[in-house]
C-alpha cells in the first residue's frame, strides 16, 4: 500500500489523498497545537471519568476500586476516549471530525492508513531517529564536561 519513500520525496510530498480525503503535511504550529491538544487529553478522560472530583478523591477511590466501579469507568472510557481520539486525528489530518465519525468509507482501517500518512508525510519517524541522535550528543556533551 504504502512504499517507502526517499527523504526528497518526503520533504517534497506535501499532500496525500487517502480514502477520498487529503492529508496534508502541517506547519510546525499546526502540529504543536495539535501537541497541545494531545497533552491536555488526559485531563479530559480523567475528568469524564471522575466528574468533579479532585485528584486525591480520585487518588482514594483507585485504591478501593471494585468491579461495579470499574464497569462504570470503562463506560466512561468508552465515551469520552473515542471522540478525543477523533478529535485528535482531525487535527493533525485536517480531515473533518465529521467526515471521520460518520463516512463509512473512512472506517476504522481508514483511520488507521491516515495516521500512517500523516506520520509518513511529516516525517515522524524521521524526526524521531534525529530526536534520538541529538539526545545522544547532549549525553556526550554533558560526560565530556564531568571532571
Amino acid at each position: 500500500m504504502f512504499r517507502k519513500k526517499t527523504s526528497v520525496q518526503l520533504s517534497t510530498e506535501m499532500e496525500r489523498v487517502v480514502r477520498g480525503y487529503k492529508v496534508k503535511r502541517l506547519p510546525l504550529g499546526d502540529y504543536l497545537r495539535a501537541m497541545e491538544a494531545a497533552k491536555k487529553m488526559p485531563e479530559r478522560v480523567v475528568e469524564a471519568c471522575f466528574p468533579q472530583m479532585e485528584p486525591d478523591t480520585v487518588l482514594r477511590a483507585l485504591k478501593k476500586i471494585d468491579k461495579a466501579m470499574l464497569n462504570v469507568l470503562i463506560m466512561r472510557l468508552m465515551e469520552v476516549v473515542p471522540a478525543e481520539a477523533i478529535a485528535l486525528l482531525s487535527l493533525l489530518t485536517g480531515v473533518p471530525e465529521e467526515a471521520l465519525m460518520s463516512d463509512p468509507g473512512i472506517g476504522l482501517d481508514g483511520a488507521a492508513e491516515m495516521v500512517e500518512a500523516f506520520m509518513e508525510l511529516n516525517g515522524i519517524e524521521n524526526f524521531m531517529h534525529a530526536a534520538e541522535r541529538i539526545a545522544a550528543k547532549v549525553k556526550q556533551m554533558k560526560h565530556g564536561f564531568k571532571s
